[in-house]
C-alpha cells in the first residue's frame, strides 16, 4: 500500500459483532483510520484509531478496542433481553 492508498477490511468479532475498517497510510508511513462497529447488521458506534507504526499494529489496536466496546455494550443488551424474556 503506498501513501495514496486506502484499505478497507471487514473483521468478524465475538458475539455477533463485526467491524468495517477504513485504514490509510500516512505520508510518514504509519497507519490510522476509522472502524465502524455493527451488531448483527446494526451500526452501534465508530472508533477512530490514531497512527500505528505498522498495518498489523493498527489491526491489533482496532480488534482490542472493538472488543472492549462490544463487551461494554453487551451487558446492557443482555439485561434488556432478559427483562423482555421474563415479560413474555
Amino acid at each position: 500500500m503506498n501513501a495514496a492508498q486506502q484499505l478497507q477490511l471487514l473483521v468478524d468479532l465475538p458475539d455477533g459483532w463485526s467491524s468495517r475498517i477504513d485504514i490509510k497510510r500516512t505520508t510518514s508511513g504509519r497507519y490510522a483510520g476509522v472502524a465502524e462497529l455493527n451488531l448483527r447488521g446494526l451500526k452501534y458506534g465508530v472508533l477512530v484509531f490514531m497512527q500505528q507504526p505498522t498495518l498489523e499494529a493498527a489491526l491489533q489496536r482496532v480488534r482490542l478496542r472493538a472488543s472492549q466496546f462490544a463487551r461494554e455494550r453487551l451487558g446492557p443488551l443482555d439485561a434488556a433481553s432478559a427483562s423482555l424474556a421474563r415479560l413474555g
